[in-house]
């Protein structure tokens, strides 16, 4: 069973305040030279793209502790003071842990005991204020192997004005800096662990959400390039370095290596994967050699850790139910922090999440396509196997060679992976090669790339290009296809973009070299019941849900745009153009009513009472033949429309019809 607290716990808050295991800010009161041997204590290996493994080196150090309790000048005279020895146990639980986790070269030894100490300090201060405060009155300062721990007469501790934290940290130096903590409480010890984490140079263990439910996502320039996701800070809950908890879980394997403990042989180097690779992990929490493992995906070259949560030591009271599996992870934005991928990155509610292990039999694939299978997991055991399909891997040879036969000059950018899809793409001096398993390799250059971008590249509308630029059309224009639509431009109306039934409709219709000729604008949306408009050279196509893609041009589309189109009377088109009517005519019906056309009288409205009665009467083929005016009004509350052969009067009593005595044959 989960230890949980009997209500929900406050997080611990504040980037700058929790140490993330970043230099000292230059707010921060210590010697110059202490910020410096911080420095000089980080070592970088690899890239600085996502995939580096950026490491602190192995540290032995019996690390000197100040313990002091303050008496505050705001503290009230009945409140009750720190209980000193309940802290001097969280301190010496916090060096248990971390002798553990460093193969017993780290320890913790109260050298100094400070009881009752009065400040001039209050409890309402923010931490720095008080740590600064306190550190000056006992002559305390920042060196190697030291930290100061102070307990304040309060529940919490501020944190730039914040309240609900648990403890505040600052690291000084790779074994050195300062902690703040309130009473103590079932909190105090697995909080004394998390923030002298903090002082030996980590940052906090998050997980990754996405709104998008996306399993995992690729970084560039220290954003997530997936707007969608983001790193939910203290998101495991799992690890020692999430969300504050009764427990002390082991850190995970990413922040492990990070850090520089434990022997060196916790973790199996994979390498990268390119047949599969089985691997058997066993409990995290244990002290097996090679119970975790590793792997660098091959395409965007981040490294990615395999570890198995079970109930074992430190693990035992929050590796159960779906939390007890297999976990992946990485770096977080900031190298310190690591990042847990979880089953489901939607949030979750609450502090703590109860499905942050894979199970067997699900598969977790990277950004760039390299796949985790969960094979099985046992009471003592998972196994998982890694793979990375070849054809994932984006062709970087055949992508150079591509751009140098389309003579897109010199490239401005390296390869882009991690694309939607497993896709990538590189950008030359004029123009970009797209790559995805399914599209091939595509070039888009020009007005009709500008276009492709604006509808959001591959991950908008359009999907990837499934062609490259087909030029020589009609006025010397081009166009590409996309998976889900088409560019065309020209050098009168620029570069438009097709989609859907309006697309299918006017390739019907003979694209450009038929009789609407190029698009003149994008689709315009939004219109009623959710339609939809593409207007062309020589004509426009409606779309609406309940009546489909329509194509109107001519005299007929004239009259429907200055009845205001799908906004008026006649609603949207329900059929195209009905042509080889008789003497050349030519209608269209619309939700209410149609338009008709001949070429002796032009385009007129049919509609309602007087629309019946003309259909009635044989319509163009019978001896009204075709409509040669709009209705009007004719006095007596009566309506009218005239024909070649007659007209139709409306009124309260019906339609009749009123024939010209030369009305004797329908039009031919």
């Amino acid at each position: 069973m989960v230890l949980l607290p009997s209500r929900r716990p406050p997080v611990r808050r504040g980037i700058a305040a929790l140490a993330l295991a970043v230099l000292m800010s230059a707010t921060v009161t210590l010697p110059a030279a202490t910020a410096a041997s911080a420095a000089g204590s980080v070592a970088a290996v690899g890239s600085a793209a996502g995939g580096s493994v950026t490491a602190l080196t192995p540290r032995t150090a019996n690390v000197k502790v100040t313990l002091v309790s303050v008496l505050t000048k705001d503290m009230a005279k009945n409140a009750p003071k720190v209980d000193l020895k309940a802290a001097a146990a969280a301190v010496s639980e916090a060096g248990t842990y971390w002798n553990r986790m460093s193969a017993g070269r780290l320890s913790l030894t109260i050298t100094r005991t400070i009881a009752n100490r009065k400040t001039a300090a209050s409890s309402s201060n923010n931490f720095p204020v008080i740590m600064d405060t306190v550190a000056k009155e006992i002559g305390w300062t920042a060196g190697s192997n030291t930290v100061l721990v102070i307990f304040i007469p309060r529940k919490d501790v501020i944190v730039y004005g914040a309240s609900g934290n648990l403890g505040a940290g600052w690291s000084a130096g790779p074994t050195s800096g300062r902690i703040l903590m309130p009473y103590t409480s079932g909190f105090t010890g697995p909080v004394m662990a998390h923030e002298f984490g903090h002082i030996f140079g980590l940052g906090h263990a998050n997980s990754l959400q996405c709104s998008n439910g996306r399993a995992d996502v690729p970084r560039g320039n220290g954003v997530f390039k997936d707007p969608k996701c983001v790193s939910r800070s203290y998101g495991d809950s799992t690890d020692l370095m999430g969300v504050s908890q009764f427990a002390m879980p082991q850190i995970n394997a990413r922040l492990f290596e990070y850090g520089g403990f434990g022997r060196g042989n916790e973790i199996l180097d994979l390498g990268t994967p390119g047949t599969a690779k089985t691997v058997t992990l066993k409990p995290w929490a244990g002290t097996a050699a090679g119970r975790a493992a590793k792997f660098r995906d091959p395409v965007s070259k981040e490294v990615y850790y395999l570890q198995y949560r079970s109930s074992v030591g430190y693990d035992a009271a929050t590796a159960v139910d779906g939390n007890r599996g297999v976990q992946i992870l990485k770096a977080d934005l900031n190298e310190s922090e690591s990042l847990l991928l979880p089953p489901s990155t939607k949030a979750f509610p609450g502090w703590y999440a109860t499905n942050h292990a894979w199970q067997a039999g699900s598969t977790f694939t990277t950004h760039s396509g390299s796949r985790v299978r969960i094979d099985a997991v046992t009471t003592d055991s998972a196994t998982v196997t890694v793979s990375a399909p070849p054809e994932l891997i984006p062709p970087a040879d055949a992508i150079d060679a591509k751009a140098a036969a389309a003579k897109l000059g010199a490239p401005k950018a390296a390869l882009e992976t991690g694309l939607r899809d497993f896709g990538a793409k590189r950008t030359f001096e004029r123009g970009t090669v797209v790559w995805s398993p399914a599209s091939g390799i595509r070039v888009t250059g020009g007005a009709i790339r500008g276009s492709w971008v604006r509808y959001g590249s591959q991950d908008g509308t359009l999907g990837y290009p499934v062609t490259d630029e087909i030029r020589g059309l009609r006025n010397g224009g081009a166009a590409q296809t996309f998976q889900r639509g088409s560019i065309h431009w020209s050098p009168t109306t620029g570069a438009r973009v097709t989609l859907g039934a309006v697309r299918s409709l006017w390739a019907r219709l003979g694209y450009e070299n038929g009789a609407f000729g190029y698009p003149v604008t994008d689709e315009i949306r939004g219109l009623r019941n959710g339609g939809v408009r593409q207007d062309f050279e020589r004509g426009t196509i409606f779309w609406s849900p309940g009546t489909g893609a329509h194509a109107s041009n001519g005299a007929i589309r004239s009259l429907y745009l200055a009845r205001g189109a799908q906004a008026g009377y006649f609603g949207y088109p329900v059929s195209d153009e009905i042509r080889g009517l008789a003497g050349g005519g030519v209608q269209q019906l619309f939700e209410r009513g149609a338009i008709v056309y001949s070429p002796q009288a032009g385009a007129f409205a049919s509609i309602g009472a007087i629309r019946s009665a003309w259909l009635k009467a044989g319509a163009q083929n019978g001896r009204l033949g075709y409509p040669t005016s709009n209705e009007y009004a004719s006095g007596g509350g009566t309506v009218s429309q005239n024909f070649q052969g007659g007209r139709i009067v409306y009124s309260s009593a019906g339609a009749r019809i009123v024939y010209h005595q030369s009305a004797l044959q329908p039009a031919r």
